[in-house]
């Protein structure tokens, strides 16, 4: 019987070799160099700067007829260490499987990416220059700290201009439909050097769901005016992201802005004392690139977050510069130098750069940032 399922195994590849052409892509995003972070915890850090580093394979399998068959399954990892990131997983970043179907569009299985992430992170800096631009908290997710798992995910075609995309995210937990579970979706439109998207996500229990969100590192902790670096553990029952992004080509300068507003229902109540309460944020990103020429571009970009816990009536406020310049060596590698700064203001009392040093939060309310890095692609 063995034998038998080999050969049949077998004689069906060797069919499908006959019909369809398929191809397989290695691919990979590495990046690496030195920061220095002016006050983690009342002192500097100096060390590597080791990035959103990944390694991924994707491939395709032509059908016929408009139609193939795909997949993509990433890595993503430590370039000063070697470790796995997002929890330690193999493929992390994504692993998922579909068909695409060009008048149709494409529908795909496993873990990815919502249509928040998809549609409005090429919009801001953490997602087109450096991911240590990222909003505070990565409250947002525009910087990809988390994804959906168990999800079914349905993408149109271009047709004139416009796309649309939405996502559900099974939440697998036996006599429950609703807990962990996730849904999202997104529009957008691109005529000339104009474009414009928007996108809304709703992720119920995320921190069962998306355990890998920073929203605890900088923004729900703050209750009251103590420092965020002694913050309480907080679980929300759901959180609702939407947001609106544009940006437009002049010459050689390229202006964007986004905005995005989050919503965390019933956070609190595990700890003594914390109230059960309803907390927003909202972010307000504005942008813009300048290409000196082909191989020297520049950059620039303000954040301003603040916030609401409805209960206790707390308002954080933070401003975040972002300044970065790339030289590009080739089309695969580049040189970078970026700075950033942040200002925690309002009620807020520690600037936090996600991913800005060991320590965490400054001692204090402002924190600043020195990347020097390469970026090599393949």
């Amino acid at each position: 019987m063995k034998r038998w399922l080999i050969g049949a195994a077998a004689a069906a590849a060797c069919a499908g070799a006959a019909h369809a052409q398929s191809n397989v892509t290695l691919y990979g995003f590495l990046y690496s160099g030195l920061r220095y972070v002016n006050n983690s915890g009342g002192h500097s850090v100096t060390g590597l700067a080791t990035g959103p580093s990944r390694w991924g394979m994707r491939g395709n399998e032509d059908l016929g007829n408009g139609r193939s068959a795909l997949f993509t399954l990433e890595s993503g990892f430590d370039m000063g260490s070697g470790n796995s990131r997002q929890g330690g997983r193999l493929f992390g970043r994504q692993a998922y499987v579909g068909l695409n179907d060009n008048g149709l569009g494409t529908v795909t299985f496993g873990r990815q990416y919502d249509m928040v992430a998809s549609f409005l992170a090429p919009y801001v800096p953490a997602g087109k220059w450096n991911g240590y631009m990222a909003h505070p908290g990565d409250v947002d997710n525009l910087n990809f700290q988390f994804r959906l798992n168990n999800s079914v995910k349905y993408v149109t075609p271009v047709i004139n201009g416009f796309q649309a995309g939405a996502v559900y995210s099974f939440g697998e937990v036996a006599g429950s439909g609703k807990q962990n579970s996730a849904h999202s979706m997104g529009l957008k439109y691109k005529s000339g050097d104009f474009s414009v998207a928007a996108a809304y996500m709703r992720v119920n229990n995320p921190a069962t769901a998306v355990s890998e969100g920073n929203w605890n590192t900088i923004l729900l902790p703050a209750f009251t005016s103590t420092s965020q670096r002694n913050a309480y553990t907080v679980s929300p029952q759901a959180m609702t992201t939407v947001g609106v992004a544009a940006d437009y080509q002049a010459g050689s300068f390229k202006y964007a802005a986004a905005y995005t507003q989050v919503r965390y229902d019933k956070v609190g109540g595990t700890v003594a004392g914390l109230p059960v309460t309803d907390a927003k944020y909202s972010n307000l990103d504005l942008n813009v690139a300048y290409s000196v020429n082909a191989s020297w571009q520049l950059g620039a970009g303000y954040t301003y977050t603040f916030g609401k816990v409805d209960a206790t009536g707390f308002k954080p406020k933070y401003h975040q510069f972002n300044l970065m310049t790339n030289y590009f060596l080739s089309k695969r590698t580049i040189l970078q130098l970026a700075a950033i700064h942040q200002r925690a203001a309002g009620d807020a009392q520690n600037a936090y750069i996600l991913y800005g040093s060991t320590g965490g939060a400054s001692s204090s309310r402002g924190q600043t940032m020195l990347l020097a890095g390469i970026f090599h692609l393949f």
